[in-house]
């Protein structure tokens, strides 16, 4: 088994190869909708997900605390997926989390914005003008929730395993050429390796989402470690308080088993009027 992502523009047929690929692996489709949810059990509000997801934000919301959440959210919400190794992950990132995971297929599916245009023209109705606008928007957000995000180009080549030019190629051929790819002694054994690590980085970002609420800026004084369900906490904080109250969010967390608390006490001054 393993894992696939794709990454997709508006009316390149990405999401109907991502669909009618999840159904002939019978893999799990996780898309905005199924994502959305997870969060939502996570305790993300629904505002902060419009707010935050796949959009690029202004310069502002993109230091905010809820954004790094929101984040940290995200990538949890990915790691837990990835790990039943049979999930086709449709946007969101994953082919930037999951970047370096054995046994993983990335998979970048476009085609030429005129081809798109006519597409979306067929689909939605609509002049030119206003099919080509919708186009450019979805490609300005989606590449800017990737930028601001992870820091990294969404047409980066070097994020995917297979790119996919659907102005010639079918669904039907574009599904046989990513399970052939899927299926591939290199893949396979890749995912055998992926279960452990992927369970380790989910409570890792769980952690951090617990720990962001309650040190706020300063969680960047805080290192987060998982090992097979134990959570090592080291750095420093500013109170006993804070040490106590940090120990007691992770050990809260369904899949904590022990918390070793390392943190340190130390208080910081601020100068000035």
């Amino acid at each position: 088994m393993s894992v696939i992502t794709i990454s997709r523009q508006v009316a390149s047929l990405g999401t109907e190869i991502a669909r009618e690929l999840a159904k002939r692996l019978n893999f799990e489709y996780a898309d905005k909708e199924m994502i959305g949810k997870i969060l939502a059990d996570y305790g993300l509000p629904e505002t902060e997900m419009e707010k935050f997801d796949e959009k690029k934000p202004p310069f502002w919301d993109s230091l905010s605390i809820q954004r790094k959440n929101f984040l940290h959210l995200i990538q949890a919400a990915i790691y837990d997926l990835s790990r039943t190794n049979r999930v086709v992950i449709v946007g969101r990132g994953g082919q930037v989390l999951l970047q370096d995971l054995p046994g993983t297929v990335h998979v970048r599916i476009f085609a030429p914005f005129g081809v798109r245009v006519k597409r979306l023209m067929q689909s939605e109705g609509g002049d030119e003008k206003h099919a080509a606008r919708i186009i450019r928007q979805s490609d300005h957000d989606s590449s800017g929730y990737i930028l601001s995000l992870f820091n990294v180009n969404w047409e980066d080549p070097s994020l995917y395993n297979l790119i996919i030019n659907t102005q010639t190629v079918s669904i039907t051929t574009a599904v046989e050429l990513i399970v052939e790819l899927n299926q591939s002694p290199e893949i396979q054994e890749g995912a055998e390796k992926a279960a452990k690590k992927l369970a380790d980085l989910s409570l890792v970002r769980k952690v951090e989402a617990e720990l962001l609420s309650i040190l706020g800026a300063d969680i960047r004084h805080v290192d987060i470690r998982a090992d097979g369900g134990s959570i090592i906490l080291k750095g420093a904080v500013t109170s006993l308080a804070n040490k106590e109250s940090c120990e007691r969010a992770a050990a809260a967390l369904e899949g904590v088993k022990r918390v070793e608390n390392q943190l340190s006490i130390t208080p910081y001054y601020r100068f000035g009027p």
